[in-house]
């Protein structure tokens, strides 16, 4: 399952600034004793099902997809929605709340990958050809298990793209499990929510995260490199070579069987929480500002100086300036046991909406007053609705389900799996698995999706 995290965190919501418990994994890549390939800012955030039902980042089937996930390359990142276990608040009846929760926590995720560049001159040990020979080698051991058929005669899932087509991007993959599935289904497309941390004023949450994001990344840039040159350090000198990752950060009283001991310091952790807390306190403005519960990630002593230098970049305006280069990435989606039905819809519209809108039919119901033209007229404009469901066939996107759900009925996923994959040029896959329920309880389906997430990543990976 999953190792400790190198960084546990909040992050305030965009909705009401409330705290977003957060946690970030570094794969196997950015392990200051690691000769794995080089890092290539791939990056996945993962959400838990309904909280009020103990959903929570501890949920089995994230530990499942995450560990997945982790192992393939990403950076993945974990996170309590507003009234799970960490987080404060209480979960909303439409779900609007935890769709900004989730848009909060790509803010942080699109940021911390931006500026997180540790080993900027990587000498790898392992050649590409090696690398290649491993991930073909996998590849073959897990398309023996499944297969994920597209819904046209195109490439398979497990086919390379041509060269000349590849994506330069690095692969933001965005997902959920049960009612997480659903917010990611009806989240925006991933530029819109960028926006609205391209120039946001000072104080607010959209700022916090921002400075928030760029000061961790900075911190664990320094932190990195230094052990990094450290162990090159006792390689050169003939010292026994550590068997294992080292983990950098997280909870530093519980260590995995063979993980090596941990060299950062409560007093290392003190410092990089005043750092932050007076960070945030010189960049706040106005009551709406969140506060800062709590960070635990490995840090050096300089905090609070680099904590200082950080604000008087930003104090002479009100709004952050824009990031020069940031980073573009290539939108990616996986919903695993998606809620479908009369459940999906009773989450996800507000009572007040349906009130409005059955007012409104009554309105325009009424006869037009002689000399005005009616709001049902052919004249009279019609709003433009954006269908969230469409960013799910304009990119890569997986499904997995069973066909023993007990929340949504096997006939309504089989239906809207169809339905989607019939899109012209539709990127949407779906995989239903045989005896699954909702929960992935039994060992056999578990690690059925557990391959289906590997065999979807290798194909994401191998498009770059």
């Amino acid at each position: 399952m999953l190792p400790e995290p190198n960084i546990t965190f909040t992050v305030p919501s965009l909705h009401d600034a409330l705290d977003i418990d957060c946690r970030v994994y570094h794969p196997e890549s950015l392990a200051p004793t690691s000769d794995a390939a080089q890092w290539k800012k791939h990056a996945a955030i993962f959400a838990h099902p309904y909280a009020p039902l103990g959903g929570s980042f501890d949920d089995p089937v994230v530990g499942i997809v995450a560990s997945a996930l982790l192992r393939m390359g990403f950076l993945v990142t974990t996170f309590n929605f507003r009234g799970a276990h960490g987080s404060a608040g209480k979960t909303s009846w439409t779900g609007k709340a935890e769709q900004a929760d989730y848009k909060s926590v790509i803010g942080f995720v699109t940021h911390y990958v931006h500026f997180l560049n540790p080993y900027p001159h990587i000498t790898l040990r392992r050649s590409h050809s090696e690398v290649r020979e491993n991930e073909v080698e996998l590849e073959g051991r897990v398309a023996a298990k499944i297969q994920l058929q597209p819904p046209t005669p195109e490439p398979t899932l497990m086919e390379a793209t041509p060269l000349s087509a590849a994506s330069t991007k690095p692969v933001l993959l965005m997902g959920g499990y049960s009612y997480g599935s659903m917010i990611t289904a009806q989240l925006p497309e991933i530029e819109p929510v960028m926006a609205l941390f391209e120039t946001p004023e000072n104080g607010t949450p959209a700022a916090e995260i921002r400075l928030r994001a760029e000061h961790l990344a900075e911190k664990q840039n320094t932190t990195l490199a230094d052990l990094r040159a450290e162990f090159v350090d006792r390689q050169h000198a003939g010292s026994p070579r550590r068997t294992g990752g080292l983990r950098v950060g997280g909870i530093e009283d519980i260590r995995r069987p063979h993980e090596p001991r941990r060299s950062l310091s409560v007093e290392l952790e003190e410092r990089i929480r005043h750092g932050i807390e007076e960070l945030m306190a010189k960049t706040k403005k106005g009551p709406k500002a969140s506060q800062l519960t709590e960070i635990r990630d490995g840090d050096g002593p300089n905090s609070t100086r680099d904590a200082a230098c950080s604000t008087s970049k930003h104090a002479a305006t009100d709004h952050l300036p824009s990031i020069i280069g940031r980073t573009q990435y290539r939108p990616a989606y996986l919903l695993v046991s998606p809620l479908q039905g009369i459940v999906t819809n009773f989450i996800a519209i507000s009572v007040p909406t349906q009130i409005s809108s059955l007012a409104r039919k009554a309105w325009n119901r009424l006869p037009a007053k002689p000399g005005k033209k009616s709001a049902t007229s052919p004249e009279a404009p019609k709003p433009i609705v954006d269908n969230p469901e469409n960013k799910l066939t304009q990119h890569d996107t997986l499904v997995v389900y069973g066909d023993n759900d007990v929340f949504t009925p096997v006939r309504k996923l089989r239906t809207w799996t169809a339905r989607l994959q019939a899109v012209p040029n539709s990127k949407f896959r779906g995989v239903e698995v045989y005896s699954a329920t909702h929960f992935w309880a039994q060992a056999k389906v578990a690690q059925t999706l557990r391959d289906a997430v590997i065999v979807f990543a290798q194909s994401l990976l191998a498009e770059t």
